[in-house]
């Protein structure tokens, strides 16, 4: 799940290999914030945005791509701990939701940021968990509204069940019901 490409010829069958695919190919099923809104988003950040909402043209989706819808649920584990985001229950006990569920074959476990305190003292962190052993460039960087983190800068923590990136961020953030998360193109 990358971008489609910046320039050159686009066919139907790269839009729908980045955005999913239901029955014939009809363009019209990839306008941004119609029917099929769970496919092609805005996310807020101004990604996908020259996809049209009524008219659509392949021209459009130059530089166009998938991420994540998604609906922000919490967790609290009293006042110490709190997260926002989503698990799947794999990680956390089940929390929020996430369209698509996967990013290149791999589970989505959890995309969620994270507040503990202890003795007074507050942390905070980005965190994003994929199933299997995954390569610490399995995706360049993570944008939502509260920011862009790329993994080189991230704790990478694999196993081979999952793999762990997280981020050590400056404030919780909210992500109001739709925020959107976006893995970028794999190295």
């Amino acid at each position: 799940m990358g971008r489609i490409k910046s320039s050159g010829t686009i066919s139907i069958n790269d839009i729908r290999n980045e955005f999913g695919a239901s029955g014939s190919p009809d363009l019209a099923e990839y306008r941004r914030g119609g029917v099929n809104a769970t496919r092609v988003h805005s996310y807020g950040s101004g990604h996908n945005t020259n996809v049209g909402t009524s008219q659509v043209s392949l021209s459009q989706f130059y530089n166009a791509h998938r991420g994540w819808h998604l609906t922000c649920g919490v967790l609290g584990a009293g006042t110490s701990f709190e997260w926002r985001g989503y698990s799947n229950g794999q990680t956390l006990t089940a929390f929020g939701s996430i369209n698509p569920t996967n990013y290149r074959g791999a589970t989505i476990r959890g995309m969620y940021r994270a507040q503990a305190t202890f003795k007074g003292s507050t942390t905070r962190s980005m965190v994003i968990i994929l199933s299997g052993y995954r390569a610490r460039n399995w995706f360049n960087r993570y944008v939502d509204p509260n920011g862009t983190y790329y993994t080189g800068a991230a704790a990478w923590s694999p196993n081979s069940t999952s793999t762990t990136w997280s981020w050590t961020v400056p404030n919780f953030g909210s992500y109001a019901n739709g925020a959107v998360l976006s893995p970028e193109t794999p190295q």
